[in-house]
């Protein structure tokens, strides 16, 4: 007989398991930071200024899967048990979130020389799929069909109702993004900065947000 702390232990379990994933892939963004291959004491100042586009790779996708962490953290306080299937659609979306740091290393490399509008495409095409992997997990998450329930709150909950609002616009928000990658590969890059900081905001508790924008007497 299952034990009735048995979801939580495994819904911990699972949410660990993915904070490590998470971990490892927004510490080897890092791996990008290298030192200038220029002489020693020699124009280091120029050099450094040179890598702009390492600095501006690095920090975006830090800042994107840093806010995907936080999203996964949010949704899994949402959890009150896991299922095969919810598993193998977090694997999936483990999996892109680890590639980030491949179309990281290309805008890294081209952003500013030739082959810059393929490097950015790249970039903003693994965002736009692991913003579809997020949908699909929370579609899952979210069904009414499980029995039972996966979710530990009512499907009316105002967390649930604020998740279901934002996910259903995510992929969309990162197409800007592709279309300006073909006309200016730097501002589309910049662009999801823009995003990340505006996620960063929404992927707050929804009780955290209405507490702040109530009025103070």
């Amino acid at each position: 007989m299952e034990k009735p702390d048995s979801g939580q232990r495994e819904t911990a379990r699972l949410e660990a398991f993915s904070d490590g994933v998470f971990a490892i892939a927004i510490t080897l963004l890092a791996l990008e930071l290298r030192i200038p291959h220029g002489t020693p004491g020699e124009r280091l100042g120029h050099e450094l200024l040179d890598l702009w586009p390492t600095y501006l790779a690095f920090v975006t996708s830090f800042a994107i899967v840093g806010i995907m962490w936080l999203n996964h953290h949010r949704l899994f306080t949402l959890i009150g048990r896991v299922d095969h299937r919810l598993m193998v659609i977090n694997l999936v979306l483990l999996l892109g979130v680890t590639t980030v740091g491949f179309p990281t290393a290309l805008v890294a490399q081209y952003l500013g020389h030739p082959g810059e509008r393929e490097a950015v495409i790249a970039y903003q095409l693994a965002f736009i799929l692991c913003s579809i992997g997020f949908n699909f997990l929370w579609r899952h998450i979210s069904s009414p069909h499980h029995d039972p329930p996966i979710l530990r709150v009512p499907h009316d909950h105002p967390e649930v109702v604020d998740i279901r609002a934002a996910y259903r616009w995510g992929p969309y928000s990162y197409l800007p993004c592709l279309a300006l990658a073909f006309w200016n590969p730097t501002v589309s890059v910049a662009l999801n900065l823009a995003l990340a900081v505006f996620w960063a905001y929404h992927a707050r508790p929804t009780h955290e947000r209405r507490s702040q924008n109530a009025p103070h007497s």
